[in-house]
C-alpha cells in the first residue's frame, strides 16, 4: 500500500481534526474521494459509464429554461418526438 502526504492549509487541517475526533477515518474519506474523482475523470473516458447516467447527468447540470414557450414532451419517448416532428413537418408554413 501505498502511502500518500498532503499539505493542509490550517482551515484544512482544523477540519480534519474535528473529523477525526467525531470519529471519521481521514483515509476513508480521502480514498472515497480519490475514487470519486477517478470516476468523473478517467473513468469516464474508458466508457465504463451507460449513455442513460451521462444523459441524466447532463440534464441535470443543464435544465431547461422555465420560460420555454412550447408544449414540453418527454425528450426520452421516442413515440412522442415522432408524433411531434411529423406535427412540424405537416404544418405549411405561410
Amino acid at each position: 500500500m501505498t502511502l500518500l502526504n498532503v499539505r493542509l492549509d490550517e482551515q484544512d487541517a482544523r477540519r480534519a481534526k474535528a473529523l477525526r475526533e467525531a470519529g471519521v477515518r481521514i483515509s476513508t474519506v480521502v480514498r472515497n474521494a480519490i475514487r470519486l474523482e477517478y470516476d468523473k475523470r478517467v473513468g469516464m473516458a474508458t466508457g465504463k459509464k451507460k449513455p442513460s447516467k451521462i444523459v441524466a447527468d447532463i440534464l441535470r447540470a443543464v435544465p431547461d429554461p422555465a420560460d420555454l414557450s412550447e408544449a414540453r414532451i418527454d425528450t426520452r419517448d421516442r413515440r412522442a418526438v415522432r408524433r411531434l416532428v411529423s406535427a412540424k413537418l405537416r404544418r405549411r408554413r405561410p
